[in-house]
């Protein structure tokens, strides 16, 4: 595989030594931290091994959740996204058109995270990992935590996030939710029983 050429079709620029290195880490299934300044190519970085898996069929997850700390981010790299794809995907053969969608509680368009590529804030990202997504209906809840755990999973901006209050319910939500997986007895399924004839 041609790393630095798919990069430039995809990008119209050259990729960088850490570009071309962090895309090969991520499509040999390493945990790759980035970190690089502003407007240097790590949107793009991040977004590349998925496409070039989805040319080459390999061996990756099928779908990408893009998770950033604010809807306003969400929306433009979404956009930004969105036109990286339209113009990459008539220069390689695809089974099928890939979907770039938005998951915030602004824009609730993905709830089931359907899309290819979903961009999302973390509390969606957060509800649907710990089986509260707050976009569906506890009966499907299964359906978001299922996707998120079989996703290519990209955190991005989370310095934007204030430590102070970053994660301030989310944690003792997950310690409470295991304190009372722990301790509770199995539930009684409800029976309905069948109406006898007298």
């Amino acid at each position: 595989m041609d790393i630095p050429y798919l990069f430039q079709t995809l990008t119209t620029y050259n990729p960088r030594a850490f570009q071309t290195q962090t895309i090969t880490r991520i499509l040999n299934h390493q945990n790759t931290l980035l970190r690089a300044p502003t407007g240097s190519g790590k949107t793009e970085t991040a977004i590349a091994p998925f496409l070039f898996a989805k040319v080459f069929d390999l061996d990756f997850p099928k779908k990408l959740i893009y998770v950033v700390p604010l809807r306003t981010l969400a929306n433009s790299l979404r956009q930004q996204t969105e036109e990286l794809v339209h113009k990459w995907a008539p220069l390689h053969k695809l089974p099928r058109p890939i979907v770039v969608t938005l998951q915030t509680g602004e824009n609730p368009e993905d709830p089931h995270f359907e899309g290819d590529i979903i961009f999302c804030t973390i509390d969606q990202m957060l509800s649907s990992f710990l089986n509260i997504p707050y976009s569906v209906g506890r009966g499907s809840a299964n359906i978001n935590a299922g996707a998120v755990f079989a996703s290519y999973l990209v955190f991005d901006e989370l310095h934007l996030l204030d430590p102070e209050r970053s994660f301030t319910a989310a944690i003792p939500s997950a310690k409470n939710l295991r304190t009372k997986k722990q301790t509770s007895q199995p539930r009684r399924r409800k029976c309905f029983p069948r109406t006898r004839n007298s």
